[in-house]
């Protein structure tokens, strides 16, 4: 897929926009279909053309979660301009400075995160009937995306080990209290513009378990935050929803493990779906993640009485990576 503008684009925003005065410049491709072009006008304006093919993106959920979440305050993009047969969109332009750029610098990092988590409470307070739930087939399912695109395509070998766990995983996560989750609430998604916050990829959204968008916050597959931060946010985010009067476990120590379950089963997910853009689209950029990511799930699972599944990571799955890895590019 070309990363040029589609003629017919150009053709809409000029239409849209009552002039030609203005240039597009492409954005790195990221793991979907979508294509991001910062569009630079000649009265200085930035906003962002999004190219999202009807075909393989979710254009409907995009929109209407942009609504539903604007009017909860969830910071995410304004859209100005849609065209739905072709998958155009114009919206805000929240810049280009991710918080895996803040994170190395300790007082901007603990900035970020504080503002991460007060939004995640807007995110937590949202409800809509456009929101479909988390159900326990699809938490299962994501696991499935390990076993089939690393166990199997990648290092061909059985996945049982996740067989056995992965029914009291997947309940252990559903039956936690239930709220809106974003999905994918990492430091990729989370802009700073200026001193504010601004929240991209958010169509997926669900309603599901009311710690899975802390685990993605705190178990970031591309930044891992000490222990002793980890605590201190679960702490801060705890107190916020408290306040809120959002679903929160409230002992601690169950909270924090379901916590860990839960960041459990989402990094197997993201280790699979790493995998997968290797295997379909020749996409190596997410593969070095993968053995410090399996790393962390390993040291959560051995502390949460899942020491057979951290056992044949540690033995099995992480060496045979490394090997199969190493062959493949």
């Amino acid at each position: 897929m070309s990363n040029d503008p589609p003629p017919v684009m150009r053709a809409w925003l000029v239409r849209t926009l009552g002039t030609d005065r203005f240039e597009l410049h492409p954005l790195v491709p990221e793991a979907s279909t979508r294509r991001f072009y910062r569009l630079e006008s000649s009265q200085g304006r930035s906003r962002m053309a999004i190219h999202a093919p009807p075909e393989t993106e979710n254009n409907e959920q995009f929109f209407e979660l942009a609504r539903v979440f604007r009017r909860h305050q969830v910071p995410v993009p304004r859209i100005y301009a849609y065209d739905a047969e072709h998958g155009f969109f114009l919206v805000d332009d929240f810049g280009s400075v991710e918080f895996l750029a803040v994170y190395e610098n300790p007082s901007q990092r603990r900035h970020a995160i504080g503002l991460a988590l007060d939004a995640l409470v807007a995110i937590q307070r949202t409800e809509d009937v456009h929101v479909p739930p988390y159900t326990r087939q699809r938490l299962r399912d994501e696991l499935g995306i390990f076993e089939e695109w690393c166990c199997d395509k990648m290092l061909g070998q059985s996945a049982k080990p996740i067989d056995i766990v992965a029914d009291s995983l997947t309940t252990e996560i559903d039956r936690q209290p239930k709220v809106t989750v974003h999905r994918d609430y990492h430091g990729r998604n989370l802009l700073l513009h200026g001193d504010r916050l601004g929240i991209v990829d958010f169509q997926d959204a669900l309603v599901g378990s009311s710690v899975y968008d802390l685990a993605s916050l705190l178990y970031d597959c591309y930044f891992e935050h000490s222990d002793e931060d980890v605590a201190t946010y679960i702490d801060q985010f705890r107190d916020l929803a408290f306040n809120s009067t959002l679903p929160c476990i409230k002992p601690r120590a169950a909270y924090v493990r379901a916590l860990e379950l839960t960041a459990v089963q989402r990094m197997l997910k993201a280790v699979g779906i790493f995998c997968r853009l290797w295997f379909k689209q020749r996409k190596s950029t997410h593969l070095p993640h993968v053995l410090p990511v399996l790393t962390r799930v390993i040291s959560l699972a051995d502390r949460n009485e899942l020491s057979e599944l951290a056992s044949w990571l540690h033995s099995d799955i992480k060496p045979n990576f490394k090997k199969s890895v190493q062959k493949l590019i």
